[in-house]
């Protein structure tokens, strides 16, 4: 079957929330996580099932690692250097094969500078990020955004995402990627950083956008640029 319109959805997956306390010599955390997943269809026209165009971002927590969770899971004395289990997940729920790109948002940047130091940068700050593969990743861009105080990291899964009507094209079939396994707090994090961030703490959000894979390019990187779709 053949795409003559261009698709695109766009789907997020909710902030996770690190909530900063100081408490005697040491930096003690405790996390709040919230999970959102809603469901996109791409056109007005697609009214039936066989013309969905969407994209699912769910997780798994400590609290259920085998089960998706919608609901929010909460993370209490959690030190410098412990690993939270956060594992989010895209996938392919429609009907056409996918390329797709994660946006992963980090509030305070300003802050994480500070913990990083001269080493900031993609490596430093990817090892935020236990069960990262950076082998699935055909571009990784980590930029700093001063004016909101964010760090923005991008990156584009080489492959596709394949949807309920693909045909098979010699490759292994693939509808579902983990992004990460845990967010992991930094050693190198100190008492005066986690003051830093004040009472609210820092966020993540981690959001995927996926484009159609026909007439668009030949990989998810050129079929972003030919779209022209924002973050």
């Amino acid at each position: 079957m053949k795409m003559t319109k261009k698709k695109v959805a766009v789907i997020a997956l909710a902030v996770c929330l690190l909530a900063i306390l100081s408490m005697g010599t040491l930096a003690w955390f405790s996390a709040q996580d919230s999970v959102v997943n809603e469901f996109y269809v791409a056109d007005s026209d697609d009214d039936t099932a066989d013309e969905i165009f969407s994209l699912d971002v769910y997780e798994y927590t400590e609290n259920s690692p085998t089960n998706k969770v919608p609901a929010n899971e909460t993370y209490k004395e959690v030190l410098p250097g412990a690993s939270l289990k956060k594992e989010p997940h895209v996938a392919n729920t429609g009907h056409y094969d996918q390329y797709v790109r994660v946006i992963v948002t980090i509030s305070d940047a300003a802050v994480w500078q500070n913990v990083f130091g001269s080493d900031f940068g993609d490596a430093a700050l990817l090892a935020c990020f236990d069960g990262f593969d950076m082998t699935m990743w055909s571009e990784i861009k980590t930029e700093v955004v001063a004016a909101d105080d964010i760090i923005r990291v991008v990156m584009y899964y080489d492959g596709i995402l394949d949807g309920s009507d693909t045909e098979n094209d010699g490759n292994a079939e693939v509808s579902d990627i983990t992004v990460f396994k845990n967010v992991k707090v930094p050693e190198a994090m100190e008492r005066d950083d986690a003051a830093a961030f004040g009472a609210d703490g820092f966020t993540i959000t981690v959001k995927a956008q996926a484009v159609q894979t026909e007439n668009v390019g030949a990989n998810a990187v050129e079929a972003f640029a030919t779209v022209g779709m924002g973050y």
